[in-house]
């Protein structure tokens, strides 16, 4: 490599073209569940890219799926018209498609209806995006989608379509995985470094996406190992909407580190600058979206995303959790917790209410760098609540544990969680393997 390169990393877009009507109960229906935000896309992908554009050195731009809210041909003429523009000011596009980009739920919300609309075949979507990565290619797996593309002078990118089945396997085909490997092979005999961007997350990113089962591929163990075994130590995700670094080793030793990036229209509303600064180091940081063209209310755009994140999980947990236990957790504060199970919390949380402290451990798991590790206020006091609770947690563990190892000990699940020793998600420095 004779000089620094860099690209941009922006995932799930979810465009929903502006001439679709998004007004009324039965978009407010949607809208309260929802995480992303659906009728602000247009002006925030505008801001977005406008902010990306705005940096003359970096040329290149890498999107790893959910183009679109739910496979609208509209909202994919729409989005594509905003790649083109991105073209025209200098931008190189190299992008895969994903599962919300094709399908049978396209619709536009009218008053109190959801009315179907025109939808993109799936059979359409490579051709449709020829010019962004696919016409380039130099190997295509298009049975999949796949291909592999020629960055810059000694760096290969491995664009790898995890649609799967297209229902319920979410992984990589066996004769998509072989020649996967024989392009992983021949990049590094002509003296290339490859890394390869998949939509759904190889690893999963924190304990309870263990548990999810579109957080991470379908076999994401034996992907990982084949792709780490065969010399990739490096691929972009998406699809769960959060900021997230994580590895994993394979038994001969071998470490692919998964760099999930959060949602381009939703909180934490994130994306990535990558910088390839020499044959051995990647520094990678992340930006959110400063600003859009939008009615927030008075909040700023951090503010506005986190309020629709937290809309959602309070929705959520008046679904799930019984009534007796929402009222509890509506009233008490971490002090009359605290009281409640004898224990003490630190000053500094005491008036925290239950209800927020839930919302906002959910929600860093997503932001990522969950704050709360050992030694903080708020660590502690989860500590001494599940030292009371453990003749419960033991109980469940016991249970849960038979099906799923993870929950075999619930104290040591739950803390996992909320707190990241490493504090890496947003920026970092990655060495590379030019094998």
């Amino acid at each position: 490599m004779a000089k620094p390169f860099s690209f941009f990393l922006v995932t799930d877009t979810h465009y929903f073209d502006s001439s679709f009507s998004r007004t009324g109960p039965a978009y407010e229906e949607r809208s309260r569940t929802d995480q992303k935000c659906v009728a602000e896309t247009p002006a925030i992908i505008d801001a977005g890219f406008k902010q990306i554009a705005e940096d003359t050195e970096t040329d290149v731009i890498l999107i790893p799926g959910d183009l679109v809210y739910r496979g609208e041909y509209q909202s994919h003429v729409g989005f594509r018209e905003r790649l083109y523009k991105l073209q025209e000011q200098g931008k190189k596009i190299y992008l895969i498609t994903a599962r919300h980009d094709y399908g049978g739920e396209s619709a536009e919300f009218i008053d109190d209806k959801v009315v179907p609309v025109k939808g993109m075949p799936r059979e359409e979507l490579r051709d449709f995006y020829k010019d962004f990565g696919f016409d380039e290619a130099i190997s295509e797996h298009k049975e999949s989608m796949s291909y592999v593309a020629q960055l810059t002078d000694g760096i290969r990118l491995l664009a790898l379509n995890c649609d799967g089945d297209c229902k319920d396997f979410k992984g990589i085909w066996e004769n998509q995985m072989e020649w996967a490997l024989e392009q992983i092979k021949d990049a590094h005999e002509s003296g290339n470094y490859i890394f390869a961007m998949t939509h759904y997350p190889l690893l999963p990113f924190s304990a309870i996406m263990h548990l999810i089962g579109d957080a991470k591929l379908t076999d994401w163990e034996a992907v990982a190992t084949k792709l780490a075994d065969a010399g990739v130590d490096l691929i972009f995700t998406g699809h769960m909407h959060a900021q997230a670094v994580t590895e994993y080793t394979t038994e001969k030793g071998n470490t692919i580190t998964d760099v999930q990036t959060g949602c381009f229209v939703g909180c934490p509303c994130a994306y990535r600058k990558v910088t390839f600064e020499d044959s051995n180091t990647i520094d990678i940081k992340s930006y959110t979206i400063d600003d859009f063209d939008y009615d927030k209310d008075g909040k700023t755009a951090e503010e506005y995303f986190k309020w629709r994140f937290d809309r959602m999980i309070l929705w959520k947990m008046e679904e799930i959790l019984p009534a007796p236990v929402k009222k509890i957790l509506d009233k008490f504060t971490l002090k009359k917790l605290g009281r409640l199970l004898f224990f003490k919390v630190d000053e500094s949380i005491k008036d925290k209410l239950a209800v927020d402290v839930g919302v906002e451990l959910v929600r860093n798991i997503f932001l990522g760098n969950e704050p709360y590790v050992k030694g903080t206020p708020m660590y502690e006091a989860m500590a001494k609540l599940l030292k009371r609770l453990h003749f419960v947690t033991r109980i469940l563990g016991k249970k849960l544990g038979k099906k799923n190892p993870i929950l075999a000990d619930i104290d040591t699940f739950v803390l996992s969680m909320i707190g990241d020793e490493e504090q890496r998600d947003y920026n970092l420095k990655l060495t590379i393997n030019r094998g």
